[in-house]
């Protein structure tokens, strides 16, 4: 039921990015404990994103590409995601083992090829391209990517193409993290330039972000691991165990709309009661405005 003048959505979108997990639940750089997070995280996801459509993770979700990190993926996500009824779209990282990944995770194809898939969902098309190049943390196409994405953006349903690739084509805040960019942007550009992309999905950074690529919108999950700390003194690279996030992607005929979500539990109260949004709720439309919108005398 919608409570304003837009309609629910067509398509809800959970983006998680930047997992970095390790084999044995290791802790990261020896603190940051990665496997709990995700844990919290898929509690989280549960109840944000129970009419989500499906759950893309958008990249370095092993942090050495250790076939026990991606199994400890599909151990935590898989049973929420079928829960919630979404299938996962998975999408190599800089920090992603190809071979590694595809056999851990069930994944169609030779095992040092890209890893790249199509999905369509509810009129939607999700497309997600590897934007991984091996031995490099930098990104690019991988030989024959360009025409395989042009194929894959033929022909879009009524609801257009979502695009995910784990290194965001925008210009990056951090200096570092600018030899790390997708260094093909003009090429994909060109492929993407007459196709129906509605949004790209990325992650790699490490911060909550948005921005805008050949006219279409670029959308950055803030990672489940750790984040960036962009007010800390440059050049330097900041990383905090602290804001991590994932987002809700709301895909209609004419708009998509991104929402943060904290992934871990925090201290919370309950600005309008249970009780009181059910009542309001169940009012009429004219009534609801009264009781809800209107201010007070």
């Amino acid at each position: 039921m919608s409570l304003g003048i837009h309609p629910d959505p067509s398509v809800v979108i959970a983006h998680l990015s930047d997992t970095h997990l390790l084999a044995g639940g290791a802790h990261l750089a020896g603190f940051v404990d990665t496997e709990q997070h995700l844990r919290d995280t898929a509690v989280r996801l549960a109840v944000a994103a129970a009419d989500a459509d499906v759950v893309v993770v958008s990249g370095d979700i092993a942090d050495l590409g250790e076939p026990g990190a991606y199994a400890l993926a599909r151990e935590i996500l898989e049973p929420v995601a079928a829960a919630i009824g979404a299938p996962i779209v998975w999408t190599v990282g800089n920090h992603d083992e190809r071979a590694a990944m595809r056999a851990a995770l069930a994944l169609p194809g030779a095992p040092l090829d890209p890893i790249d898939s199509v999905l369509e969902v509810a009129g939607l098309r999700v497309v997600a391209l590897d934007s991984s190049l091996p031995g490099w943390h930098h990104g690019g196409f991988d030989e024959g990517q360009a025409a395989w994405l042009a194929d894959a953006l033929t022909d879009p349903p009524p609801l257009g193409v979502v695009l995910v690739m784990h290194h965001p084509p925008l210009p990056y805040r951090g200096r570092l993290m600018r030899l790390l960019e997708f260094r093909d942007e003009a090429q994909l550009a060109d492929v993407i330039a007459a196709a129906d992309v509605r949004a790209i999905l990325s992650g790699h950074l490490h911060i909550n972000g948005s921005g805008s690529f050949a006219e279409v919108p670029v959308v950055l999950a803030g990672a489940t691991s750790y984040a960036d700390d962009l007010g800390g003194p440059p050049p330097a690279m900041h990383g905090i165990d602290a804001t991590q996030s994932f987002n809700l992607i709301e895909v209609y005929a004419d708009s998509v709309a991104h929402s943060v979500v904290p992934a871990l539990p925090h201290p919370a109260r309950e600005t309008i009661p249970l009780a009181l949004a059910e009542q309001v709720i169940a009012l009429d439309p004219e009534t609801r405005a009264e009781r809800f919108s209107r201010k007070p005398d």
